[in-house]
């Protein structure tokens, strides 16, 4: 059975990446204008918007206002997430940007109420984000965090987050977690989060879900990351125990 053809955009992606990678466009300069790619390629705008954010999303290149379209790496760069204690897990959330797009109050529906063990209709907390390596750069990852409701400092503080954030819990001190339960599974990515990453429609993803106790066993949160195909590499150490 032969393979289907790529989409024109994929194949123009595919072109420019190349051109990166050998030279053509060095890092510092600024490829082609989508007018330019139009002309050159004989394509739509669509079509050359559609490749650009396919090397966006390879972090290969930015987006600069008024400027064009910056080369930043000769290469794709994959994100690179090794664990091996609760702490690296702490540590991913702090070295890396949450950009908080949805913050508000839920009814638990049956999905969260799995996640959160807890009954359905029990008042919840749930905030949507995409998370990227550093400001500016297109984001990798979208991530949604869910805890139930209550009167507490940490439920207050989920409530006021907007915006940009690295550190989203603080409170959520190394000291004061028992256990980090984790699970993985492929998924797809909803056609609104697709757009946000700016990927094809029924990508597929990797959706990590790791729900945070306290050192009494209580549940502190949810948290669910969704990384699409090979832009994320997750990677963790075993040793044998004695």
């Amino acid at each position: 059975m032969s393979s289907l053809p790529k989409p024109r955009y994929h194949q123009i992606a595919d072109e420019l990446r190349k051109e990166i990678e050998h030279g053509r466009y060095e890092i510092g300069s600024l490829l082609p204008t989508e007018l330019q790619l139009c002309e050159s390629h004989a394509i739509s705008r669509h079509t050359a918007r559609e490749a650009l954010r396919i090397l966006i999303n390879d972090r290969m290149v930015q987006r600069r206002q008024g400027s064009g379209t910056l080369v930043i790496a000769n290469s794709r760069q994959r994100f690179n997430h090794s664990i091996s204690t609760v702490a690296d897990l702490l540590q991913y959330g702090a070295n890396t940007r949450l950009k908080i797009v949805e913050t508000h109050k839920v009814d638990a529906d049956e999905s969260v109420a799995a996640l959160l063990d807890c009954k359905v209709g029990t008042p919840c907390i749930h905030l949507h984000g995409l998370r990227s390596a550093s400001k500016g750069e297109a984001p990798f990852c979208v991530s949604d965090i869910y805890r139930v409701a209550g009167r507490d400092p940490l439920t207050k503080r989920l409530l006021e987050v907007r915006g940009a954030v690295y550190a989203l819990i603080d409170e959520l001190d190394i000291g004061h977690i028992g256990a980090v339960e984790q699970s993985m599974n492929a998924d797809m990515v909803s056609a609104d989060d697709a757009a946000d990453l700016g990927l094809p429609k029924r990508t597929v993803c990797l959706r990590i879900v790791r729900r945070y106790f306290d050192t009494d066993g209580k549940l502190i949160l949810v948290a669910v990351n969704q990384h699409p195909g090979p832009e994320f590499v997750y990677s963790m150490s075993l040793k044998q125990s004695r």
